[in-house]
């Protein structure tokens, strides 16, 4: 694609991103700001879930994988952060309780997931990492804003912001989605826009010539 393309792509990611922000803050902000963490918001999670997906290719067949593989890496990064709280319980120091949590529980997602059929919906794993990091600062966000979760022994965590921290990751991967389908409104050789169609390949091409 050449440059003005490149541009106008460019233009249809900056648009379709500014007007997902605004419907994201006027429905799932609102309810968040309202509801589970007042005043703040975690929209900013939809931009780790972009760039993972829209990096591998955006395909439209992937979709449903990346939206499974981030809930999964929601959850694992519940199972890191249960697991913190319970050392921490404990009087295990921060930094060797962090350190060896990652270690081992890191060893076993990576192997089930790197060994399990790639056919499965949910084995994306940079995907799970994502959601993993954005699990961590999420968590801590919240506890900075309501405390530890009821349940947290050591203080570790607080879950309740995570319902719409998966929803946010799942509309950012939407997101990333409509970006790259933003080509077929481009047309690659001249970089103008157009309505999307079926190019005509070269074999139809060859035929239509034949016959005039």
């Amino acid at each position: 694609m050449n440059k003005r393309g490149l541009i106008n792509w460019a233009v249809w990611i900056g648009a379709i991103s500014g007007v997902y922000c605004a419907i994201y803050l006027l429905t799932i902000g609102a309810f968040t700001g309202a509801k589970v963490l007042p005043g703040w918001q975690i929209v900013y999670a939809s931009f780790t879930a972009l760039p993972i997906y829209f990096t591998a290719g955006a395909k439209r067949e992937d979709f449903f994988k990346y939206i499974c593989s981030y809930v999964c890496g929601v959850l694992w990064a519940m199972l890191y952060l249960w697991l913190m709280d319970k050392l921490a319980a404990r009087g295990v120091p921060s930094w060797l309780n962090i350190a060896l949590v990652v270690a081992v529980v890191c060893i076993v997602e990576c192997a089930l997931h790197f060994t399990l059929p790639s056919r499965l919906p949910f084995n994306v794993v940079p995907a799970h990492f994502g959601a993993i990091s954005n699990g961590f600062w999420c968590s801590n966000m919240t506890i900075a804003i309501l405390g530890p979760g009821r349940t947290a022994v050591g203080g570790f965590y607080n879950f309740k912001a995570y319902p719409v921290l998966a929803i946010t990751l799942c509309t950012g991967t939407l997101l990333g989605l409509v970006c790259n389908e933003g080509l077929h409104f481009i047309d690659t050789e001249t970089g103008k826009w157009k309505w999307p169609g079926k190019r005509k390949t070269e074999s139809q091409n060859a035929e239509k010539e034949m016959k005039e």
